[in-house]
């Protein structure tokens, strides 16, 4: 995306500006392409004073009689000077000394003065541009003016000295200026280029001159940031501040530039910029576009923060990364209320909540699951419509006494839950590689369910953490079909009175005990979370810190549960593979069972699976 946003910001501001019209071409170091005239009967002092002027002329910013610039074919910038042959020897050598700072101002006149005419590049550009020729006059123009020279000393050392004194100062301008054009850079990229240059430089009056040159940029930026933070404002008619509004580009742009975003804003009316963000400030940039967010649902909930109150162009980088941050918790704890009082969020997380964490009424889904006789099929048999009458059945049912839950519904995943959690930061020292698939997977274990958020909710329920939640639903359907399964296949034998079928029972009591174990600990676990989040969210002044404690109450349940640890997942997984896969004719008939169990036992004590 770096290069397309380039070239979609250039074809905007080439039509934005193309009344302007070309600008006059660059009046620095014209070359000159007259022959040097050979000098004739001219004394040492008069060479001496003729080329201390023409030395000034150049400093100054134009080709002389008797020294031009020397150019290669293949670049417009000069690579070296030529001085009138004619000339003494000692002379010429004299005024090759001046080569390098020749080059280096040419640099400063020549691309300052693109960088400051040239709309393809941006304000910020203009403006650091304008300081470096600025800063570059303030240098030389004491030494072209003076008047005074000693030629007891030889005219052009005195010069020599006193353009030396500078040279360290025109070189770091220089550098600014040249990288400025190569890459043309904007707005942030501009800082991120000034910050670098001073965290290499070690030399204190080069630290001194790149930190007023970075202060000059640093304070357009700093403004742009306070007035979108503070007051959803962008004034930014050139497209270089890291937000751009959408009212500037097609759909088909924008769609672009959001595909490949990182940071995006709720709102579809602007896009972030990453590539525009300095470089140092990267890690502010979610609290930037948070602040955005926050101003816009204000806007629409008519709500007021006042005028702004903050100078931001006095602020330096530290003291805007706090100001960003302290206005972010400022906003978000008046956007949680505001919502909070608009959408019943309390209501909302408790149904939330008690669907998918502590899973209610999850037997009677079972049971709803099994009239169809779906439970158990292979997931490619299972009809859309067989789902969807399961599904309402469900939902209607939970949503009588939880109103909230009508905004899920049933669906199945593409991935089995433990390979859903191998692949998430909820459980430690998961494996790398993909699990081994069953080889068919079943209804049951890709059964899930997929909310759809009314508008005014997500910001407070988002679906990233919905789909937390949804981990521990899945993982409870399969712990409580594994125990409906075991607990029909122990009826089952009660009801035979067969004496040949007690070692049967036994197995099938044990692996109850060990399936009940697992879902006791997570339904535990599960409690203690819930009880947690209701107590730290009455002291919740903020969205995030509302997000942090709903997603914080899924790491609570699998770290209290043990479940965090992949070897007790791996546990789980296999006892309830072993029971769901039988089912309840298997776990009757299986010739296998006993041998199957006692294995998974050898891997617990062995302390493979778990502790």
């Amino acid at each position: 995306m770096s290069s397309d946003w380039r070239s979609i910001r250039a074809d905007l501001v080439s039509k934005r500006f193309a009344f302007l019209g070309p600008y006059p071409p660059c009046p620095w170091y014209r070359q000159l392409h007259d022959e040097f005239v050979a000098l004739v009967n001219i004394s040492p002092e008069e060479q001496e004073h003729l080329m201390n002027d023409e030395v000034r002329m150049f400093l100054a910013g134009y080709e002389s009689e008797n020294i031009r610039f020397t150019y290669v074919s293949d670049t417009d910038a000069p690579v070296g000077i030529k001085v009138n042959p004619s000339l003494d020897p000692f002379m010429r050598s004299a005024v090759e000394r001046f080569k390098k700072i020749f080059i280096d101002i040419w640099y400063i006149r020549v691309h300052g003065y693109v960088l400051k005419h040239d709309y393809s590049f941006s304000l910020t550009t203009r403006a650091v541009a304008e300081e470096v020729v600025k800063r570059l006059n303030r240098l030389i123009c004491p030494i072209i003016e003076a008047d005074a020279y000693d030629l007891a000393d030889f005219g052009l050392n005195t010069l020599s000295r006193s353009v030396a004194a500078v040279q360290s100062s025109i070189k770091v301008y220089a550098n600014v200026v040249t990288a400025l054009k190569k890459d043309r850079l904007i707005g942030g990229q501009v800082l991120s280029l000034l910050y670098d240059m001073r965290m290499k430089v070690i030399v204190e009056k080069d630290i001194r001159d790149l930190q007023e040159i970075f202060d000059v940029a640093w304070k357009m930026f700093a403004m742009r940031v306070g007035a979108w933070v503070e007051q959803g404002l962008l004034n930014d008619s050139e497209l270089e501040f890291i937000v751009w509004p959408t009212s500037s580009l097609s759909a088909a742009i924008t769609q672009k530039i959001l595909a490949d975003a990182t940071v995006t804003l709720d709102s579809s009316d602007y896009v972030l910029m990453k590539d525009l963000c300095p470089v140092f400030l990267l890690d502010l940039l979610p609290s930037i576009a948070k602040c955005g967010d926050y101003n816009m649902m204000m806007d629409k909930a008519r709500m007021s923060e006042g005028k702004a109150s903050t100078d931001w162009s006095k602020l330096d980088v530290t003291g805007l990364q706090r100001k960003v941050q302290e206005i972010e918790r400022q906003k978000s704890a008046v956007v949680l209320k505001q919502l909070c009082a608009s959408i019943s969020f309390d209501s909302a997380i408790r149904d939330t909540m008690t669907l998918l964490l502590e899973g209610r009424d999850i037997d009677i889904l079972l049971r709803f699951c099994q009239k169809e006789s779906i439970l158990d099929r292979p997931i490619e048999e299972v009809s859309k419509q067989q789902l969807r009458r399961v599904s309402e059945s469900f939902i209607k049912g939970v949503a009588r006494k939880f109103p909230f839950v009508s905004n899920f519904k049933l669906s199945s995943a593409n991935k089995c839950v433990f390979e859903e959690l191998r692949d998430s930061s909820l459980v430690n020292d998961a494996p790398a590689e993909q699990l081994e698939q069953q080889p068919q997977m079943l209804f049951l274990d890709l059964l899930s369910v997929a909310f759809t958020p009314p508008s005014k909710i997500e910001k407070l329920i988002p679906t990233h953490v919905v789909e937390m939640y949804i981990l521990v639903f899945r993982t409870s359907i399969l712990l409580n079909a594994a125990i409906m399964y075991l607990s029909e296949a122990i009826f089952e034998l009660g009801l035979a009175r067969n004496p040949a079928n007690v070692g049967r029972a036994c197995i099938l009591s044990a692996l109850y005990r060990n399936v009940t174990d697992l879902a006791v600990s997570l339904t535990n676990a599960v409690a203690r979370g819930v009880t947690n989040f209701v107590s730290e969210m009455s002291k919740a002044e903020s969205v995030d810190s509302a997000l942090k404690l709903q997603k914080d109450v899924v790491f609570q349940i699998f770290a209290e549960s043990g479940l965090n640890q992949w070897r007790k997942v791996a546990y789980l997984k296999r006892l309830v593979d072993l029971v769901t896969r039988l089912g309840v004719s298997g776990l009757l008939q299986s010739s296998t069972l006993s041998e199957d169990y006692y294995v998974i036992l050898e891997d617990v004590e062995s302390m493979q699976l778990v502790e």
